[in-house]
């Protein structure tokens, strides 16, 4: 178990003004089995009043409204946590047993599975997945501005290039594809001034976390923030809003460091 400090921030600056915005932020860490939040402030601005939900997967959902015009919008979040990876979760879902819209495999991504899957002997599930993550390893590369948030597993895997999202979602289709069912992650990882994302896979009785980015099992050192099939039930800020803008600058920091 291990107690850190986090620190979330997302600068959102508009080329034009806009109005009546509507947003919904997926910041706020859940409590659960695998973490204790000890505090967490979340501030806002512009400052406006919010209401606090908790979505079908679980994620804490703050949703404000910005009518007058802006031409930015700043959130962060800060607080503490102590964290256990060798907790059990069990909030399994159905859901997560069968492909989504970011994880769709093509055939290019069934080849693959099929075959690697002749020579992974194992039964159990996390070895079976840490064996897919190393042939995945081999042949995908790290790599920036390369993709962005509506690329999918397929999309990805054709590049052979990406970041995390791509690598999760490249992932949560094999491992569908294996029978063995999995959700994507994101939240904050130690020595990384981003956001991060990895899955948890379902060994029959509890969730296992798994990085395949680094390919290696989640620690101590990842704190969640949110979950759900794929990328797009994670998405920590989502907003509809009027005005003339044709673009959007987005900033993000992030420290998760030892207490």
């Amino acid at each position: 178990m291990k107690k850190v400090n986090y620190t979330f921030s997302t600068k959102l600056t508009f080329d034009n003004y806009v109005y009546n915005h509507s947003f919904a932020l997926r910041c706020i860490p859940p409590e659960c089995e695998v973490q204790h939040i000890i505090s967490c402030q979340l501030d806002i601005s512009p400052f406006v009043p919010t209401m606090q939900t908790v979505d079908a997967f679980g994620n804490n959902v703050t949703s404000g409204y910005l009518k007058s015009e802006h031409r930015f919008l700043d959130f962060e979040i800060s607080g503490s946590a102590e964290i256990n990876s060798a907790a059990e979760r069990t909030d399994f879902m159905p859901c997560y047993a069968y492909q989504s819209k970011y994880t769709k495999p093509d055939d290019a991504l069934r080849s693959f599975y099929a075959e690697h899957k002749p020579f992974c002997l194992s039964e159990d599930v996390f070895e079976r997945t840490a064996y897919f993550s190393g042939k995945l390893s081999e042949v995908m590369k790290y790599e920036k501005n390369v993709t962005d948030t509506k690329t999918t597993a397929a999309e990805a895997f054709a590049l052979k290039k990406g970041v995390c999202q791509d690598f999760t979602h490249i992932m949560l289709s094999i491992l569908r594809m294996d029978c063995i069912p999995c959700r994507y992650i994101a939240g904050l990882a130690c020595c990384d001034g981003e956001t991060h994302s990895w899955l948890e896979l379902w060994n029959g009785k509890s969730w296992i976390g798994y990085d395949p980015t680094n390919n290696c099992p989640v620690s101590d050192d990842y704190l969640i923030l949110s979950q759900g099939r794929d990328f797009e039930d994670c998405a920590i800020d989502r907003g509809v809003m009027f005005g003339a803008y044709t673009k959007q600058l987005q900033l993000i920091s992030s420290y998760l460091t030892l207490a």
